[in-house]
């Protein structure tokens, strides 16, 4: 199937289209200080052939170091798979960025190695989930939890059921709803995220928090939110569908813990 991504705002959500957009740029944004800050060796990233000159001069005033990968088809829908391009097709370059030449050469030969555990190690993601993927990816390329189906709590943190739009915490496939260490990752991306723009990363937390139902049948995933529908090609499950209905466990807020505390003292009243 031809790769494809649409948004379907709900009635008087119009505005949720861009909003989508600029979570996926936050998204990109975060992808990229979590390596200038140290916060992990290694970020996959994109290059355009039109930016190259601002990209490369913006890597060296970081002090980072791009390792182009594979060189890409470009598309306007979310893909699964990298395609190369066609003579005379427009593309871009993906690769590693780092901060040293090291880190570059492990990561090349991993590349070439297919080496999953080293890849994941440098690109931050908890073992688990790394095993996680090297287990689940071969058999089904889009795994959401494989096991799991119907009614399902989880922390935000885990959520990659809206990752094809734009909204996305952390950049690995989760090994569970209730991954403890992808919850750890995902508290220390958030703090990247909310110095780039804490209220668009508040209101991208409480859409993953929120309530959600996503649908895979027939190679077609259908995720509904209260406030769009979205569509994308995904892996096909033909015998019956895959449904989960999410609701996300949100942390308790400062505010939240004050207001339990000001009911609890008026009751002792």
């Amino acid at each position: 199937m031809q790769s494809f991504t649409r948004v379907i705002p709900k009635q008087k959500c119009e505005d949720w289209p861009l909003k989508l957009s600029k979570m996926t740029e936050l998204y990109h944004e975060a992808e990229y200080q979590t390596v200038k800050k140290d916060i992990r060796k290694a970020a996959i990233i994109s290059v355009y052939p039109e930016n190259l000159d601002k990209s490369l001069e913006k890597f060296n005033k970081d002090g980072l170091i791009f390792i182009p990968t594979w060189k890409t088809k470009t598309g306007e829908s979310f893909s699964f798979k990298i395609e190369p391009p066609k003579p005379g097709e427009a593309f871009y370059w993906s690769g590693y960025l780092v901060k040293t030449k090291k880190d570059g050469e492990i990561l090349k030969k991993a590349n070439q190695k297919h080496d999953h555990k080293i890849i994941g190690r440098m690109l931050g993601y908890p073992d688990c989930c790394i095993e996680y993927f090297i287990k689940n990816f071969p058999i089904n390329y889009d795994p959401i939890w494989v096991n799991l189906k119907g009614k399902i709590f989880g922390y935000p943190e885990c959520n990659g059921m809206l990752r094809y739009f734009g909204p996305k915490i952390v950049a690995h496939y989760s090994c569970s709803p209730t991954c403890a260490a992808t919850r750890k990752v995902g508290k220390t991306w958030l703090k990247t995220m909310k110095e780039i723009d804490k209220d668009l990363t508040k209101e991208m937390y409480n859409l993953l928090a929120g309530p959600m139902t996503w649908n895979s049948y027939h190679g077609v995933v259908k995720v509904e939110t209260p406030y769009f529908i979205g569509l994308v090609n995904s892996f096909p499950f033909v015998e019956k569908p895959k449904i989960i209905n999410w609701k996300g466990k949100k942390e308790k807020t400062e505010s939240n813990s004050v207001s339990k505390k000001e009911k609890t003292d008026k009751r002792k009243k």
